[in-house]
């Protein structure tokens, strides 16, 4: 299978079990960067955190993992309240989006949720939080790679996930949910399968940090 498909594929599976189908704006780039930026688009909670597999060592894809999906469930949610959808026509060079969706003015609502998932993922593995943080500022990047958002609306989008994972981290409902997610991270790490895209993140991505 070529890189193209691969990335793509991993991608468009998880896009498939949580979102409508999505349109390919502009013929899909050849550069394997611009491939992954495509793939960060997608930040269903359902799925986001496939998006920190090599990252942390795990596949969360693998089995269901229920208090995962409440915790970024909850990020999600709070995340849009606090975001409001302020889209322009998208013109990106890699954009696969629903219809509704477009370019990010103001605020960037896709940096702050991969903020705040990544604050999330590096609360549950505390030992790749390096590693997590490095995937969560690619994660952010790649919306300005696809040219739908600049980088003052990514930078509050930032600042904003940041400060919704400090609020619900004061909350013993969320805490709740983190801790009821921990053994499903340790699960999925004891996977002895590496996720299918890791290989193509080691050439293209930001070098993970040796495990601590």
């Amino acid at each position: 299978m070529d890189r193209r498909r691969l990335i793509l594929g991993v991608a468009g599976f998880a896009s498939a079990c949580a979102s409508p189908p999505q349109r390919p704006l502009t013929t899909p780039p050849a550069d394997d960067r611009l491939l992954f930026a495509q793939a960060h688009l997608e930040l269903h909670p359902r799925v986001a955190a496939q998006h920190f597999d090599c990252a942390v060592g795990a596949r969360f894809t693998a089995a269901p993992r229920p208090a995962l999906a409440a915790v970024f469930g909850r990020v999600a949610r709070e995340v849009e309240a606090r975001v409001p959808l302020d889209v322009t026509p998208a013109v990106g060079v890699c954009a696969r989006l629903r219809p509704e969706e477009g370019g990010q003015r103001g605020t960037s609502r896709r940096a702050a949720l991969a903020a705040a998932y990544g604050l999330a993922m590096a609360r549950l593995a505390p030992d790749r939080s390096a590693a997590v943080a490095a995937r969560t500022d690619d994660l952010i990047a790649s919306e300005i790679l696809c040219g739908l958002a600049d980088a003052d609306a990514s930078a509050r989008g930032r600042a904003v996930g940041a400060q919704v994972f400090a609020d619900l981290s004061a909350d013993p409902i969320f805490a709740d949910l983190l801790t009821r997610a921990m053994p499903e991270v340790a699960e999925a790490r004891r996977d002895p399968i590496e996720s299918p895209a890791c290989a193509a993140e080691r050439r293209t991505l930001s070098r993970l940090p040796a495990a601590g």
